[in-house]
């Protein structure tokens, strides 16, 4: 039986979970999950629950993942909280037969900031968004000024943000009745954002970089990666939407992105590239811009099992050492998503 190690991640990995059991192997697990919330959906889909310590970072957390791996006899770490301190220990997992599935510390730490993931690209000659990392004012005004000169909208986002954390549409023009009466949008006014930056300076307070940037108005393609210990990808399975209609697709070019990427940097296991059409003021053409690439499982891996590839697990068996192939994805499989009810009836 293999057992796997889940450490405090999102909801959306009780379905990597359910994917790992229904692998097509028919291989026995058995999963255990951490996690500082006990009615977090994900140790409801686990075989053992247990608390994580939220206090402890960086080193100290490496060093109580580990004694907790030996403890509970873990064969396949899969990490998500300290993601990087735990990739830089992966050797040190590997001397007491515990098996990381993640990319080495240097791919996580270079994407984990988008401002050098996108010069990362860009040195590849892969298309990036016109953009300005600030953290002041007179830097968030300058450039919310240079991005309107060729963007009818302009966004931010800090450059370490996980997911849609800290994302705004940037904007100096005053409030109408549609952001009373119609659909929600994550607005920031310009002169309120830079009030604030003014304000955490004079506190004395730590400013995170923010990435100011137009927003990419084209479809966007996220494109889940499976790769070699190497980083040389085996599949990539691409997802987009259109209203309620979602699609598994193989867009070439955008693809292309996501592979070089992943070959040039090493991005081993699964990880997952985002890129947005957009035809920028040089462009004779729209083009598949970097949007991020994640150096982590992503929320909707599990929409990929419509491809009739099991992702998850032919992560696993190249982590392992075994060889999984040649994958033959299938695409155009059109789909939804609903909600799912999760009982938590454990510790009751």
């Amino acid at each position: 039986m293999l057992r796997f190690w889940f450490n405090r991640t999102y909801s959306t990995n009780s379905h990597v979970i359910s994917m790992l059991r229904e692998n097509p192997d028919g291989r026995a697990v058995h999963v255990v999950g951490t996690h500082s919330d006990p009615d977090s959906p994900v140790l409801a889909a686990c075989d053992e629950q247990l608390p994580e310590p939220h206090e402890l970072t960086g080193r100290d957390y490496v060093e109580w993942a580990l004694d907790f791996a030996r403890e509970h006899s873990i064969h396949v770490f899969v990490p998500l909280t300290a993601l990087a301190d735990i990739a830089e220990a992966r050797e040190r997992f590997a001397s007491v037969g515990v098996t990381v599935l993640c990319p080495p510390a240097a791919a996580v730490r270079l994407f984990e900031d988008k401002g050098t993931a996108y010069l990362a690209a860009r040195q590849l000659g892969l298309p990036v968004p016109p953009h300005d990392v600030v953290d002041d004012s007179a830097g968030l005004r300058a450039a919310y000024k240079r991005m309107r000169d060729f963007a009818e909208v302009v966004c931010m986002k800090p450059v370490s943000a996980v997911g849609g954390r800290g994302f705004r549409f940037l904007s100096a023009a005053p409030p109408d009745l549609s952001e009373l009466v119609g659909s929600w949008r994550p607005r920031a006014d310009l002169d309120r954002a830079c009030a604030a930056l003014d304000a955490a300076h004079q506190q004395g307070r730590e400013v995170p970089a923010l990435l100011v940037m137009p927003y990419l108005t084209g479809p966007e393609i996220s494109m889940d990666v499976l790769a070699d210990r190497v980083g040389e990808p085996l599949a990539v399975i691409g997802r987009t939407r259109s209203r309620r209609r979602r699609v598994l697709v193989d867009d070439r070019v955008a693809r292309d992105v996501a592979e070089r990427l992943t070959r040039a940097h090493g991005v081993a296991f699964l990880s997952n590239t985002q890129v947005r059409y957009w035809q920028g003021p040089e462009d004779a053409e729209p083009l598949p811009y970097l949007l991020e690439l994640n150096t982590r499982i992503s929320g909707g891996l599990f929409q990929t099992t419509l491809s009739g590839v099991n992702l998850p697990w032919a992560a696993v068996r190249v982590a392992l050492g075994e060889d999984v192939g040649t994958l033959h994805p299938t695409y155009d499989v059109g789909f939804t998503t609903i909600s799912s009810l999760v009982a938590l009836d454990y510790g009751a």
